[in-house]
């Protein structure tokens, strides 16, 4: 342990020591931030750090490298220095001389880095140098400027400038009047003179690195003379310039003028320019602003401004100052504790305050996420020892110069935390075994372990081994070699620093005996807790005591014992607790191990108070006693003053009078001698001390007088005096320590602090002197001081002790008054004792002390070492007044341990615990019983005896017969202990009436003897209820009723009813009431649920058997439950699909009948309910239409049964998809920007009809044309996400139609009406062409055509002439001529002069181009000539032309229309004018071509063409069919001749059958249009007409369209019908609709027997299931549907038959009775159909017969029409299969052949579509393409299926389905012809199955059916061309009844079919589509979302007769 203690000390002391002269490195010299040097040089970069200890240099690399010697290149020096040595140009190196380096200074406790370190070595090269010179005038500043080599600008730096041959200039900021070189160099030379251009200037250079100095080439200064006034012109400014903070800067700004300019300087500083004012800092020299000691203040922009009289010119200067770069950090120390957290600040000082970049690091590492931004905040988190180190700051800034900062973070104390300890463990004896703990802390901390509260044991087996980890954690193992049994115990590993410790405590368990290990002596401090562990090894231990001189303890309340075997004292007492101690330690096996170990108490000092006198002034005697009134010796007594030892130097001294006392004693106070004093006592238990303060008072003035007087008269007479003038005594106060007991020590001094001696004192007790017998000592310590000390007190040393000091001259008494206080000690010490239950017995317990002590009594509660709780008077306890506890009339509950507790307040108290115990006879808790059992039940009576063991029990029947099982074998005796005694009991078997009566329970034992009653009752059990029944039936109560024979309560004391629901858990309701009622309403049911009632009577002898079950059903209630998973699922725009579950069974309250769905948007008040019927097993759905698109939409869902509608679900929304916009964007504006832009804006449509988000809009325009426009026509369209939009590149002067959609990403929306806007006005064209004729010799004849693009209205034309002589212009002119005129004559010509002549046109823009220029020459003969122009002329048919022929010369004119001369009066249409005008009237169509005008006179001849056009209505254009779905139908045509005008537009018509004509308005750029929103499988009527101006074209071939879809169809029967005992289930869903949906179902049934229907319902919504209750069980039942949509309707019937009442299936005989049918040729609506299909059969084939011999004489004919018509076939097929144009090149196939069956065409698609470019397949066939490309359905045979069960039936009542129209006629051009509806497999299964019909039977029923379908090519009428196919046979099938019934275990596989072979060989054979063409089809649907495929009818055909085709798109 001292070890220990000396380890941690010099552990402590080495960590203070370390944490006081350790620090992290910082610089000292730290390198710059940039190193220039030459290669001659070299250069160095000096870095040194200090520390502790001292830290060491090193220098990195750009990329963090270590930097090493280089031979004769660099070297590290040992101080650090990085020397880079001169090299040769030849071994330049970048990574060396151009780079960057760090300095980095590390020690122990971390590193730092020194900012980056710019490297850059020169090589020395030759330069030249040159001066530019900027000339001026006169009077103005002249520059010249030194030109330095760019390659080394940087380090040139020019120092001055030389006027030849030695004038010297060097840079100054204020300069010298004439010359100025600047900081930068520029010489300057101001008020130039005529004689200053004569000297020559030389500018010298001086290289920074190299000193070299180089001086330029000489240049002379050149003026510039100007005439008259120049304005100003800056020809030189320095722009910008840059400083450093505290340098000089100037700014130049020289502009040359003529008067020289004056310059003024402002400064942009605000908000305004302000003028700057030279100042002491600010001059301005003309064109120079100087300013010196440049703060940050200074920069910005300055602006200067040279004016004179011609003007004024400015620039615009910029200055940047730039500071240096100052970091620090705050705080640059800090310490922080293990787990806490730090922040560092980087402060940044510049005054620039531009952008800085701030990176942390850490011991030289950079910190992540920082380096990223100004984080100029470092905080660290949860701070652990890897924390601890150097922080720096590194801040960058943009112009690239770094700073640093360093701070350090040390770690503060931390109190250690365990970071690892072990665990409990229990092993074998054996086995090496470790412990091991880890701790943290700061400092580091010590970790020791004991073993039970004992050092480790010392032998070879332990080994203690401890390290420290890098992160200075503390790690410490306990290897123990080989364990044994000793080596068990209580390990603990203690950590500890000087910030605290940390323990972890658990046990080694080694199985064996029990084994106590030794126990040292143990020293213990009194006053404190000793805590004393018994070191037991071995186990299990099952008990651990300790005892002390034989007695077990604890014996008073200081002492405790705990569960784990540690003694406990506290306080400790010398006296008591002194001595041997005895632990023992036993197993459950008796077992044990003692041993003992001695505790020594040892009694800490206690110092008596001392006090120093209030009066003691300078010169006064004062003494201080220090007395140990308690303490163990060796004690050791010392002074202090002020917290430094007392030193004799100080006047002072101290005597030791014994061991026990002290004495200070100052001879004469001084005021040095102020102070604490302090006396320190210290043995081995602890160290006390004491202060009081010292107060040294000065003398006064008078006291010092008084004091020299007397000196001086003593002095005198000294003897005389002292003959009448003595000084009394005064004795210090004193007094005894309070609290002083009887066995401590006592001293106190009476000190004379003045009196003259001689001096005399005594002591006196109580007024008498001191006898020996009282052991007081007294001792003379000076001629001033008496001690009185007393070694050890009693109560005899109680009194008044007085000091008597006496002297000649007075004697004087002081009395201090001693108490000694005595502990209490036993007079009469309790003992143990036993005493008899019922007895009294007394507790005797007494002791004395002063003061008197007080007597408590305690109880434990639990064990001796638990707790106790005081014993108070109260009955047959007695508290008496000398202590003694008497109790009376003691029980069991008072036996215990008790404890005498005596206490005066002197020490801790005695106390003492002793044992009571009860000795007890057998007695009984529980008084006599009665026992009643039933009869043949067990009896069992029992008998609890209380009283101490062992006790003996018998059973006697009547207190004589000892019932045994030997004496009887019903009888079984059982007795058990228990803690108060025995639990006795009897038990007889199979109890019958004899065994009632009484028995007697015996007990004794050794105590005495006592029997208890026991009587024995046995009775039987009631008769069980009758007549139970039902008064009344709720929903969620039964009101019963029963009878009972019995009425007497004695036999029957309670009903007990018990209900269930089925197959669930009984419940019960007891009835108790008195009288017992026969009535009882039983509530809290469920409703609708079928419950079992029954009664039990229940008496003294038990329950009767329960009564016969009432089953009953409560009633209905509204459903409780909202159904479940409601979910939504948006189908379309204005579609919603709702699903949900039913309610939960046990909320349904009834059978659900169906569900009310409630929807509402947001806007809406209350729901919008539709209703649906079914109890939704399967899960309910409805789709919700007619919705608003793009709405949201809350939805719920209620059930609803016979009594009502139950909660509304949980809302769920939904939104339906988007849609186009319904509504064109509003507010359409347009205006003309220019003669070539519009700009477009509108308004978004109203946001209820945008129907989506919208993605943009569409703008389309198109020009207004007219008859003259050729050029593209194609309208525009352009997308925009804006409400504006400007169009470009128009054409000028043009009305343009404009039209707007928005559109969603769905497509597009509604285009607006046409809106028109004429571009703006432009200059007009060039002319179109122009003429010069001779008209007579002295005049010219000119005519012109308009320009072709007039741009506007045309205001006047110019006609531009001019005369040539040769090519001389001898004249010109210009006439203006009014737009209406386009030919002038030129008079006044002359002869043989050339006239040169062009026109041009002018609008209010202006002038426009100029026409070609035509020359003539006048001449004196005029030949014929046409001044009227030709050209192309259009007119619409009906109307009149008018062709002009104006020529000169008079000639003869001719008229010609293609090549043949017209006359006039030929045709009544045609006149011909004398002015030689031709005039067309009634134009017909066939009147168009070219018509020519020649004319002639003799000397010259001209004609001119004119090509007429006749506008006429278009021609009809070719419409046919794409493709179609159930609501659409896809159109395209072919526009024919558009008549010579535009198409404007088309016109569509379609209609139903016997339906109105509705029409459809497209756009005249359309080529294709979709009719949506037709009826489901219904033929339409359809033409196209297109329109022109002149009209409207015939209406197109007309075309009949069918949407796809049909009737609905039959569903298969074992998924359709699911039959119970009273009712059906029916599977709407399952019913097949065939591509149109069900609208509704007509629902009837009836038994098989009867003739009446019965209706359910006419109009059944569709839904999921729906089922008919109310059936009879076991009867056959028929029910008939009829399911209807848009195309028709589907009538069926089925029988079936109910299960039992029971659930069961019917018997055999019955479902055979259910077979019996009449024979089918009994029934008339077989055997008629019957009839008239077999008339039908003989009329057919004899048509057959004779169609084939017509046929064969109509080939020939028909095959000469065919070759007449295969131009326009072949035209009209590619144009149904061609959308596109041709392309050059391209050919139209003339064959079938030409086209692969595989081939695809491009179709384009209009632009107002949304649709892409798709690939279309097309498919032809001969026959009609039945459903899936399958061929006619197999025959259907009648299946037989017999089942075992039930059967069900179907009979199918009507033959085919029905049109929805009243008149279902078949049409003109359609057939009805048989398909198969059932689309549940593919085109290529169908095929397949059919094909191999022999093996592989088709389980689908094809049930008879019709359909219709229509020509929905144009080329229905016309010949098709032959196909390549090979034929199949196919099965032709007919329809035929069927009598259907439903197997419940036949599976489909197992299904029997037959299959008919076909009856006629010579039937044409059907040919089958190709797998291919059968795929391209089943793609098609899939994509287009078709239920069906589109059909096509032949015309008719035979074998070798032509075939019509048709194409499928």
């Amino acid at each position: 342990m001292l070890l220990r203690w000396i380890y941690l000390a010099i552990l402590t002391e080495s960590i203070q020591a370390f944490d006081s002269h350790f620090r992290g490195p910082s610089f000292v010299m730290e390198p710059p931030s940039r190193l220039e040097f030459s290669n001659s040089s070299g250069g160095w970069l000096d870095c040194s750090a200090s520390g502790s200890p001292q830290p060491s240099i090193d220098w990195l690399s750009v990329d963090g490298t270590s930097v090493g010697d280089i031979s004769g290149v660099r070297r590290v020096l040992r101080n650090g220095t990085l020397f880079l040595q001169p090299f040769p140009a030849q071994s330049y190196r970048q990574d060396v001389h151009s780079t960057v380096y760090r300095c980095i200074a590390s020690n122990t406790i971390g590193r730092v880095i020194s900012r980056d370190v710019q490297v850059r070595a020169v090589v020395t090269q030759t330069f030249r140098v040159d001066v530019e010179v900027i000339g001026a005038a006169r009077g103005c500043t002249a520059v010249l400027k030194c030109i330095v080599p760019n390659f080394v600008k940087d380090l040139v730096r020019i120092i001055s400038w030389v006027q030849e041959p030695t004038f010297f200039i060097y840079p100054s900021l204020q300069g010298d009047g004439k010359f100025h070189q600047l900081p930068s160099g520029e010489l300057l030379i101001h008020n130039l003179e005529f004689s200053d251009q004569f000297p020559t200037y030389r500018c010298r250079t001086m290289h920074r690195l190299s000193r070299q100095v180089v001086v330029s080439s000489p240049a002379n200064v050149r003026i510039t003379e100007h005439r008259g006034i120049v304005p100003p012109v800056i020809v030189e400014n320095s722009g910008t310039v840059t400083v450093a903070q505290d340098e000089g800067a100037a700014l130049i700004c020289i502009a040359q003028g003529c008067p020289a300019p004056e310059y003024r300087w402002y400064t942009h500083a605000g908000l305004e320019p302000s003028l700057i004012i030279p100042g002491p800092r600010l001059r301005q020299l003309g064109p120079v602003l100087a300013i010196e000691a440049v703060n940050i203040e200074d920069g910005g922009v300055y602006r200067c401004s040279a004016s004179n009289a011609g003007g004024e010119s400015s620039a615009e200067l910029r200055l940047l100052v730039s500071t240096t770069l100052h970091v620090e950090i705050s705080p640059p120390l800090l310490s922080v504790h293990m787990g806490g957290t730090a922040e560092f600040r980087c402060v940044v000082s510049s005054q620039s305050g531009g952008p800085h970049l701030v990176t942390w690091y850490k011991d030289g590492r950079q910190l992540p996420s920082t380096g990223r931004g100004s984080s100029e905040t470092l905080i660290v988190n949860n701070i652990g020892r890897e924390d601890r180190g150097m922080y720096q700051c590194i801040v960058r800034r943009a112009e690239g110069d770094t700073a640093q900062a360093a701070a350090e973070l040390q770690l503060g104390d931390a109190p250690p935390i365990l970071l690892y300890s072990f665990i409990e463990q229990t092993l074998q004896p054996g086995p090496a075994v470790s412990l091991k703990c880890s701790a943290s802390g700061n400092p580091t901390p010590q970790i020791s372990w004991t073993l039970d509260g004992f050092s480790l044991p010392s032998h070879g087996r332990f080994v203690i081994g401890q390290y420290v980890t890098v992160h200075g954690d503390v790690i410490s193992h306990v290897n123990i070699s080989h364990v044994m049994v000793e080596d068990g115990g209580e390990y603990m590993c203690t950590a500890e620093n000087r910030a605290g410790k940390s323990s972890h405590s658990a046990r080694l368990n080694i199985y064996g005996m029990p084994y106590i290990r030794l126990i040292p002596k143990v020293t213990a401090v009194a006053g404190e807790t000793l805590q004393l562990k018994c070191p037991v090894a071995g186990y299990p231990i099952d008990e651990i005591h300790w005892e002390r001189g034989g007695r077990e303890l604890p014996e008073d309340l200081r002492q405790k014992v705990l569960g784990d075997g540690t003694l406990v004292i506290s306080p400790v007492e010398k006296k008591a607790d002194s001595g041997v101690y005895t632990c023992w330690a036993r197993n459950k096996q008796g077992h044990s191990a003692r041993r003992s170990g001695e505790v020594n108490v040892i009694v800490p000092p206690k110092v008596s108070p001392f006090y120093a006198e209030d009066t003691l002034h300078v010169g006064d005697r004062a003494s201080l006693t220090c007395s140990v009134t308690k303490g163990d010796l060796p004690l050791t007594i010392s002074w202090h003053k002020d917290g430094r030892s007392v030193e004799p130097a100080q006047m002072m001294s101290i005597t030791q009078v014994d061991q026990f006392t002290s004495i200070l004693v100052i001879e004469s106070l001084s005021p040095d001698h102020n102070g604490n004093y302090s006396c320190v006592v210290r043995n081995l238990a602890a160290e006390v001390s004491h202060t009081q303060q010292l107060v040294v008072n000065g003398n006064s003035a008078p006291a010092r007088a008084a004091h020299f007087f007397n000196s001086f008269f003593f002095s005198i007479s000294d003897v005389c005096f002292s003959c009448f003038l003595s000084v009394p005594p005064i004795i210090e106060p004193f007094s005894f320590q309070d609290g002083l007991s009887e066995g401590m020590r006592t001293r106190t001094v009476c000190g004379v602090s003045k009196g003259d001696p001689p001096l005399v004192v005594s002591w006196l007790k109580d007024g008498q002197p001191l006898t020996p017998n009282l052991g007081v000592n007294v001792s003379a310590l000076d001629p001033y001081s008496s001690l009185l000390s007393i070694s050890s007190l009693d109560s005899r040393h109680s009194g008044d002790f007085t000091c008597v000091a006496s002297n000649p001259a007075s004697e004087v008494r002081y009395t201090a008054k001693l108490q000694v206080k005595v502990p209490p000690r036993w007079l009469v010490e309790p003992v143990d004792v036993s005493v008899e239950r019922n007895r009294h017995v007394a507790l005797h317990c007494q002791a004395q002390g002063v003061p008197t002590p007080t007597v408590i009594w305690k109880k434990a509660t639990a064990s001796k070492s638990g707790d106790y709780e005081e014993v108070r008077d109260h009955m047959y306890t007695k508290l008496l007044g000398n202590g003694t506890l008497l109790l009376q009339h003691v029980k069991e509950d008072r036996e215990g341990y008790y404890l005498c507790q005596a206490d005066n307040g002197i020490g801790t108290g005695i106390g003492k615990v002793i044992q009571l115990r009860v000795n007890s006879s057998p007695y009984f808790s529980v008084p006599s019983r009665l026992v009643t059992v039933k009869k043949g039940d067990a009896a069992l009576l029992h008998c609890d005896v209380n009283g101490d063991k062992p006790i003996n029990v018998v059973w006697l029947r009547g207190g004589k017969t000892e019932l045994n099982p030997s004496t009887n074998y019903r009888v079984n005796v059982k007795q058990d202990v228990t803690p108060d005694g025995v639990a006795a009991e009897l038990q007889i078997l199979n109890a019958d009436a004899k065994d009632s009566g009484a028995y007697f329970c015996q007990a004794s034992n050794m105590y005495g003897r006592d029997q208890q009653l026991v009587q024995l009752l046995v009775q039987e059990p009631p008769v069980p209820p009758q007549n139970v029944e039902a008064a009344m039936i709720g929903s969620r109560s039964v009101n019963l009723k029963w009878q009972h024979k019995s009425g007497d309560a004695q036999e029957v004391f309670k009903f007990i009813i018990e209900y269930r629901e089925m197959d669930r858990s009984w419940h019960q309701i007891e009835l108790t009431d008195s009288p017992l009622p026969f009535t009882a309403l039983v509530e809290d049911l469920k409703p609708a649920t079928k419950y079992t009632f029954h009664i039990i009577a229940e008496g003294p002898a038990g329950k009767s058997s329960p009564s016969e079950d009432l089953v009953l059903r409560t009633e209905p209630q509204r459903p409780a439950g909202p159904p479940l998973n409601p979910g939504t699922r948006p189908i379309s725009s204005t579609e919603i699909l709702v699903t949900w579950s039913p309610p939960l069974p046990e909320l349904r309250h009834g059978d659900i009948q169906g569900f009310n769905i409630g929807y509402r948007t947001a806007s809406m008040g209350s729901y919008n309910f539709t209703s649906i019927n079914g109890d939704g097993e399967d899960g309910g759905e409805i789709l919700l239409s007619g919705l608003q698109k793009y709405t949201r939409y809350t939805i719920v869902v209620q059930a609803f049964n016979e009594v009502g509608a139950g909660p509304l679900s949980e809302p769920v929304t939904a939104q339906t998809m988007e849609d186009v916009p319904s509504m064109a964007p509003e507010d359409v504006r347009c205006a003309a920007l220019t003669s070539q832009s519009l700009q477009v804006s509108w308004q978004p449509p109203p946001t209820e009809h945008c129907n989506g988000l919208l993605q943009g809009y569409k703008l389309t325009y198109e020009p207004v044309l007219d008859d003259t426009w050729r050029g593209n026509d194609e309208m525009e369209t352009r997308k925009t996400t804006a409400l504006t939009t400007v169009i470009t590149g128009l054409r000028k002067f043009t009305n343009y139609s404009l039209q707007v959609l928005a559109f969603t990403k769905v497509g597009d929306g509604v285009l607006t009406t046409p809106s028109y806007c004429h571009t703006e006005e432009d200059v007009p064209g060039p002319p179109a062409d122009l003429k010069v004729v001779v008209s007579s010799p002295q005049s010219l004849k000119v005519s012109w055509l308009p320009p072709t693009e007039p741009n506007g209205v045309l205001t006047k034309f110019n006609l531009y002439r001019r005369s040539m002589d040769g090519r001389t212009e001898v004249d010109n002119a210009r006439q203006t001529i009014s737009s209406q005129n386009t030919i002038f004559e030129v008079k006044s010509v002359q002869s043989h002069i050339e006239y040169q002549f062009w026109v041009t046109a002018s609008t209010r823009i202006g002038e426009g181009q100029s026409s070609k220029v035509v020359s003539q020459v006048a001449t004196p003969r005029v030949p014929a000539r046409i001044i009227s122009f030709g050209g192309l002329i259009v007119r619409p048919w009906r109307s009149s032309v008018s062709f002009n022929c104006e020529a000169v010369g008079l000639p003869r004119r001719e008229w010609l229309r293609n090549d043949q001369i017209l006359k006039g009066g030929a045709n009544h249409n045609i006149q011909l004018l004398d002015t030689g005008e031709l005039i067309l009237s009634k134009l017909q169509m066939g009147d168009g071509g070219n018509y020519t005008c020649h004319v002639d006179n003799g000397q010259g001849t001209d004609r001119i063409i004119y090509h007429l056009i006749v506008q006429i209505p278009p021609m009809a254009p070719l419409l046919y069919v794409t493709s179609a779905t159930s609501s659409s139908v896809l159109l395209h045509w072919k526009a024919g001749s558009n008549g010579g005008a535009p198409i404007s537009g088309f016109t569509l018509n379609y209609k139903k059958e016997h339906g109105d004509i509705e029409e459809v308005h497209l756009s005249r750029h359309a080529t294709s249009y979709e009719l949506k929103s037709l009826s489901c499988g219904t033929t339409y009527h359809l033409y196209l007409i297109a329109h022109n101006k002149i009209g409207s074209s015939p209406a197109s071939h007309p075309l009949q369209a069918r949407t796809q879809g049909h009737p609905p169809g039959v569903p298969a029967l074992a998924s359709f019908i699911s039959p119970n005992s009273t009712s059906v289930v029916l599977r709407l869903h399952v019913w097949p609709d065939n591509g149109c949906p069900i609208l509704y179902f007509i629902l009837q049934y009836k038994k098989a027997t009867d003739t009446q229907w019965t209706l359910v319902s006419n109009a059944l919504k569709p839904q999921r299931r729906t089922s008919i209750t109310g059936l009879t069980p076991a009867t056959q039942y028929v029910v008939k549907l009829e399911a209807h949509n848009v195309a028709g309707f589907a009538t069926e019937e089925f029988y079936f038959m109910t299960l039992t009442k029971d659930g069961d299936v019917p018997p055999p005989d019955l479902m055979k009775q259910g077979d019996d049918d009449y024979p089918f040729y009994s029934d008339l609506k077989v055997i008629i159909p019957l009839v008239i299909l077999l008339i039908a059969i003989i009329i057919s084939a004899i048509g057959a017969l004779l169609c084939m011999k017509r046929r064969h004489n109509d080939a020939a004919k028909e095959q000469l029409d065919n070759q007449q018509n295969a131009e326009a076939q072949r035209e009209r097929y590619y144009a149904t299969i061609h959308k596109v144009s041709l392309q050059a090149g391209e050919k139209i196939p003339e064959t079938s052949e030409d086209i692969s069956p595989y081939a695809t065409f491009q179709l384009s698609e209009p632009s107002t579509l949304p649709q892409n470019t798709m690939l279309h397949s097309f498919m032809y066939h001969e026959h009609p393409i039945t459903e899936g490309c399958a061929s006619p359905p197999p025959a259907t045979s009648s299946v037989q299926r017999n089942s075992p069960y039930y059967n069900i039936q179907k009979f199918q009542s009507t033959k085919g389905h029905g049109r929805r129209r009243a008149n279902r006629k078949t049409d003109v051009d359609s057939d009805d012809s048989e398909s198969d509806q059932d689309q549940l497999t593919s085109s290529r299964t169908e095929s397949s199955n059919q094909l191999d019909m022999k093996h592989k039977h088709s389980f689908l029923y094809h049930g008879a059916q019709s359909s219709t379908s229509s020509d929905i090519s144009p080329m229905s009428d016309q010949k098709s061309l032959p196909r390549r196919n090979r034929n199949r046979w196919l099965a032709q099938g007919g329809r035929s009844n069927s009598h259907r019934q439903m197997l419940s275990h036949l599976s489909v596989a197992e299904t029997p079919f037959t299959e008919r072979q076909p009856t006629d060989q010579s039937t044409p054979d059907r040919p089958e589509l190709s797998e291919a063409e059968c795929d391209i089809d089943t793609l098609k649907k899939l994509k287009l979302g078709l239920r069906s495929t589109l059909w096509s009818r032949p015309t008719a055909g035979g074998n070798g007769q032509p075939t019509d085709y048709s194409i499928a798109v």
